[in-house]
């Protein structure tokens, strides 16, 4: 698995799952035009890769800012809204690490997908089902189609795929809608619920890098899954940050069993100004491998977000790229500032205290 920097994607891309690397990382790693990838970020998504051109560039590219002169610059991925929208917490406009791997060359067919509306209120049985055709799919993938006209919107959760993950639907594929249960939504979107806490175990690191300090006091493991803070609390030069944007924080965890843990981001708060922030990110996960002996928590970049453009008085234009339309997209004359921190800032610890 090589690491790429997501960025905005082509217009042509929106409301499908390509993703679009450079010639030379493409030879490198021994992809060919429409071969099936993985794409892992927050969560993991399928693609088909196609190539653009080294060095390739957009008049609307963002302007990024590197906190250290050393920080490594990775390749660039352009990933389409239905793949963001998977790999990114909550379809973030873009800018966070992610790995890609070959899954296998070009495609393979699936034969049946589930699919769940993630809208009680939407005519899931009026949408044209064709819109659905050349999409790569995966059990837990969401897919927003966007409509000029709100009533005409549509949202699903994948449930199932057959024969397995990474799967491209055609006409012959069997799309089936399956009923609505909010449990299983919730869980697509919060992680499994955490009751009962069974053990707290104290783990009191704090490291500072770049002027940015940042804490992790303990982790609380829950009968059914685990969950842990972040503080993170930073000083810069005058104007050096972007003003009132939105802060995201990339976290990983792994044991040494060799085994990672999809973590989900509960929110965060805190403040900010022209010289620093102070912000606090709860992460939850599921429970934790039974031959773990000690995990890891890693952070390996905080990225500060310039606030979206808006067009005119429409609202949803301050949202972000995932969640607007091809002729909102089209509109957009330059994509938000990235201020980027690079860590990592990490702690191993044991289970057993």
């Amino acid at each position: 698995m090589d690491a790429f920097r997501t960025f905005s994607p082509i217009a042509d891309d929106l409301d499908t799952t390509i993703v679009r690397i450079e010639k030379n990382q493409m030879q490198k790693l021994g992809i060919s035009e429409g071969d099936t990838v993985k794409v892992t970020g927050a969560k993991s998504a399928g693609a088909l890769c196609h190539s653009i051109d080294d060095g390739f560039k957009m008049s609307q590219d963002s302007d990024i800012v590197y906190a250290s002169s050393d920080t490594d610059i990775l390749p660039q991925l352009r990933a389409s809204n239905f793949v963001a929208g998977n790999i990114t917490k909550h379809g973030s406009a873009g800018m966070v690490p992610v790995t890609l791997e070959k899954i296998h060359d070009g495609v393979k067919a699936a034969n049946k997908v589930l699919l769940m509306s993630l809208d009680s209120g939407s005519k899931i049985n009026a949408f044209d089902k064709s819109k659905l055709n050349r999409v790569i799919v995966c059990k837990n993938n969401k897919f927003y189609f966007r409509n000029s006209e709100p009533q005409k919107n549509f949202a699903f959760l994948v449930t199932g795929v057959e024969p397995s993950d990474y799967c491209q639907i055609n006409k012959d594929t069997t799309v089936e809608v399956v009923p609505i249960k909010t449990d299983v939504i919730h869980t697509s979107f919060d992680g499994v619920g955490l009751e009962k806490i069974q053990e707290v175990i104290p783990i009191t690191y704090q490291n500072t890098l770049h002027n940015v300090t940042v804490t992790v006091p303990s982790l609380e493991i829950f009968d059914t899954g685990f969950r842990f803070y972040v503080y993170a609390k930073g000083e810069f030069d005058e104007n050096s940050l972007i003003p009132n944007g939105h802060v995201s924080i990339i976290v990983t965890m792994h044991d040494d069993a060799d085994s990672g843990y999809e973590l989900y981001h509960k929110g965060g708060g805190g403040s900010q100004s022209p010289t620093g922030f102070d912000h606090r990110h709860e992460f939850r996960g599921p429970a934790i491998g039974t031959d773990a002996s000690q995990l890891t928590i890693m952070l390996k970049e905080i990225i500060i977000q310039a606030q979206f453009p808006r067009l005119g008085k429409n609202p949803r234009m301050g949202r972000m790229i995932a969640r607007g339309t091809k002729e909102e997209y089209e509109k957009i004359e330059k994509f938000p500032s990235f201020f980027i921190i690079s860590g990592p800032w990490k702690v191993t610890f044991p289970l057993k205290q």
